[in-house]
């Protein structure tokens, strides 16, 4: 998963369910989860009465082995809106709420019971769209002739 800050406008229009760049110049940093831990799940929302459809999308990642400034980074992300592009394990880029942002809704920090339990944090991050979240073009997007950098974080 990469995050960086949301502001309205910043990517490009979305063209075959796809965007090919960032409107400005965008950072993104990554958050590495254990194999086989995380997943995106769109769901589809509709009102025949109201004529409305909507997509959720929500992004569950798992961490491990927290340290003293995963809590600060937690409550910095907890604070607004995020631009959130998730890669699947077929290298597609999606990106979450790509006109409306995403957000943290929920999570937990647990150190587990037995010795093999989780200790680290799940985190559940959520975009509401008008469509299902589109794929990101890398090849187009990324530095340096896009405007998105995907920088990897130790």
């Amino acid at each position: 998963m990469w995050i960086g800050p949301f502001t309205d406008g910043i990517w490009d229009a979305v063209a075959s369910g796809e965007i090919p760049d960032s409107s400005a110049a965008l950072e993104l940093h990554d958050f590495v989860s254990p194999k086989n831990t995380s997943s995106l799940t769109q769901t589809v929302n509709s009102s025949i009465e109201n004529g409305t459809v909507y997509y959720t999308q929500v992004l569950s990642l798992v961490c491990n082995k927290p340290v003293a400034a995963d809590v600060t980074e937690i409550q910095n992300l907890a604070k607004g809106r995020l631009a959130v592009v998730v890669q699947d394990n077929n290298d597609n880029y999606f990106v979450i709420g790509h006109t409306r942002g995403a957000e943290l809704t929920g999570g937990s920090l647990t150190t587990g019971t037995a010795y093999g339990d989780l200790n680290g944090f799940t985190l559940e991050f959520t975009g509401e769209e008008a469509i299902p979240a589109p794929f990101l073009d890398r090849a187009t997007a990324e530095a340096p002739t896009g405007s998105v950098t995907f920088t990897v974080t130790a």
